[in-house]
């Protein structure tokens, strides 16, 4: 029997409903019937009560959804009522900022937040996907709100930034007036669920080398930008920080999912599709979620094109990409898209 340490990390789905409609969201793109849900106050509870049981001391429980700022109440009720219970953990979530006020920031302050804001970049390149239900961008707001999470809650927050197919020109630009406004914690990562072809990856690679020409001065003066191109090279080339594909997000070791109704998924994606369930917070775990950890340790995971392994650059570093996203497009996790597979390549031979 796999005997697992107490989790690291619980994302919340506090809610599924969102004040945007950004068009490659994988919950509205995929799961477009899906209810949208609120978290009831039984289900709250519970969920206090299964953390003080399962999560780790100095662990955090994270809110996601959906928007987390659409039901503000429900994440300070969960907030306060851990506090209250004595349970020694951080808060945070991801966020499109745009619901932020001063009243929330100040709040989240008080409780020691952290803040994962999602921002594409320039106005150009957010307002493209990013919109509001009735097509209006959502950047003047998103940036409006950034600016009070960084008076309030972290001066230089994390952006994670969504590269489409379609907004790849420009990424530099937008990258290097950021870097010049502070922004130093620049998590760009590509919709990998849409076709690649060798004109998009082209026009990526060209983007690429602007990108690693502007880092390599940014380092060459002391500014540390973290980039995840950067990362996911050096862990290629030299191995430094590789991780085993056993061990690994999506497999409810150190973290897991819990969506709206209280049933835990193997992480946040997941709770999207709603499967696999291996467990809720009412009742605990269910043997499913060991069965999911040894299905996936079975086998290790492989392209789409599984040929693309045999000489991939970047196969000493793949770990599976997202098996969420695996499972969504493929239904098995073990299976990548050919697309990722690609831009992991470039992304190595650009920054190798």
């Amino acid at each position: 029997m796999i005997q697992l340490p107490p989790l690291q990390e619980i994302t919340v789905w506090n809610t599924s409903r969102c004040n945007l409609r950004c068009d490659y969201c994988y919950v509205y793109r995929l799961y477009e019937d899906i209810p949208r849900q609120e978290m009831e106050r039984e289900t709250m509870d519970a969920l206090v009560h299964f953390a003080m049981h399962h999560l780790a001391t100095g662990g955090a429980i994270w809110f996601f959804g959906g928007e987390p700022l659409a039901s503000f109440e429900t994440m300070k009720y969960i907030t306060e009522k851990a506090r209250a219970e004595g349970l020694r953990v951080g808060f945070g979530l991801t966020s499109n900022c745009t619901l932020l006020d001063e009243e929330k920031a100040r709040w989240m302050r008080k409780h020691g937040y952290q803040i994962l804001c999602s921002l594409d970049g320039s106005q150009i390149l957010h307002d493209r996907h990013r919109k509001y239900a009735d097509g209006r961008g959502s950047f003047e707001d998103a940036w409006r709100g950034i600016q009070l999470v960084r008076k309030y809650l972290n001066p230089s927050p994390q952006l994670r930034w969504t590269m489409h197919v379609d907004t790849v020109e420009g990424t530099t630009e937008a990258m290097k007036s950021l870097i010049e406004q502070g922004f130093t914690n620049i998590a760009i990562d590509c919709v990998y669920e849409v076709e690649w072809d060798d004109d998009s990856l082209k026009t990526l690679r060209s983007e690429l080398t602007k990108m690693s020409e502007l880092l390599d001065k940014c380092y060459e003066r002391g500014v540390p930008v973290f980039s995840m191109f950067v990362r996911d090279a050096m862990v290629a080339v030299t191995g430094a920080g590789r991780t085993r594909w056993t061990d690994r997000c999506g497999l409810a070791q150190g973290g897991i999912g819990v969506n709206v109704r209280g049933d835990i998924n193997p992480c946040h994606r997941f709770c999207s599709s709603g499967e696999p369930v291996i467990g809720n917070v009412f009742e605990g775990f269910s043997p499913k979620r060991i069965e999911w950890i040894e299905s996936w340790t079975a086998i290790p995971p492989y392209s789409e094109r599984p040929e693309m392994c045999l000489e991939c650059n970047f196969r000493n570093a793949c770990i599976g990409g997202c098996i969420a996203m695996n499972y969504d497009l493929f239904g098995d996790p073990h299976v990548v898209p050919e697309s990722f597979c690609r831009i992991k390549q470039v992304t190595v031979e650009v920054f190798r």
